[in-house]
């Protein structure tokens, strides 16, 4: 394991921040080739990706600043470049995007499509960087699979389970995407896929959202919500009626 790349002075460079900027950049370059791909406009899915990128990492530290205002005032390069995302600020960051889609006028299910495979791709990347920093460790295991990840003692690496299967799903939703027949079809594959994967990586992990919430004996709550998430995509796959076009003409959903 390689938590830290480099030490510049005072400042250490992360290896999970190294390989997350990375992946971020990808999934920008792919979203806009997705775009491409979708005929709409590759400026405004640029825009949209690095505006909401930004907003994450500059809320993110906002909340974090709020949350720990002392240890900000005592180490605030520290604080400043933690590689980490907040719940908050990811969300308000999402938000923003989505007005900014709103504003641009961009078709929601087609943005959707073409940040699916891309969002994919940057969430592998995540796991990757886990695999490097010794994070997401998961079940102890006497297998050989518990000796994959250099420096671990015997278990699962449930990083490097994750970031495979994410990537896979990221493939498979690239592929689909000029084949699908209808606008969303891309997205809810991709949250299918994003959904199974994650309970399969979690039946390695060794804790869990809510451990002791069972259903019927048999699910955890974190499962069940994970079925209705797959279930969820899957309803992008039913037949919609075409919209109307209006007495003016409408252009297609396709283009801009």
């Amino acid at each position: 394991m390689h938590p830290h790349l480099a030490h510049i002075g005072a400042v250490t460079i992360p290896t999970y921040g190294v390989i997350a900027a990375a992946g971020l950049v990808l999934a920008i370059l792919l979203a806009a080739r997705c775009a491409r791909v979708l005929h709409i406009s590759e400026d405004a899915i640029w825009n949209l990706c690095t505006a909401t990128a930004a907003g994450t990492l500059i809320l993110s530290r906002l909340v974090i600043i709020a949350q720990v205002p002392q240890s900000f005032l005592h180490y605030p390069l520290y604080i400043l470049t933690l590689p980490t995302v907040t719940r908050f600020g990811l969300l308000a960051a999402i938000l923003c995007g989505l007005a900014y889609a709103l504003l641009r006028q961009l078709p929601l299910l087609l943005t959707a499509d073409a940040l699916a495979p891309a969002a994919l791709l940057f969430t592998a990347s995540l796991h990757f960087g886990a695999i490097f920093s010794g994070d997401d460790l998961g079940l102890a295991t006497v297998s050989r699979l518990g000796t994959l990840v250099p420096g671990d003692d015997g278990h699962h690496p449930v990083a490097l389970y994750a970031a495979l299967l994410t990537l896979a799903a990221a493939a498979i939703t690239l592929l689909y995407l000029p084949r699908q027949s209808q606008p969303g079809e891309t997205f809810g594959l991709a949250l299918t896929l994003a959904a199974v994967t994650r309970f399969i990586a979690d039946e390695f992990r060794p804790g869990y959202v809510l451990p002791d919430t069972v259903v019927a004996n048999f699910l955890r709550i974190d499962q069940l919500l994970l079925i209705l998430l797959a279930a969820a995509g899957a309803l992008f796959f039913l037949q919609r009626k075409p919209a109307q076009p209006h007495r003016s003409g409408q252009v297609n959903a396709y283009a801009q």
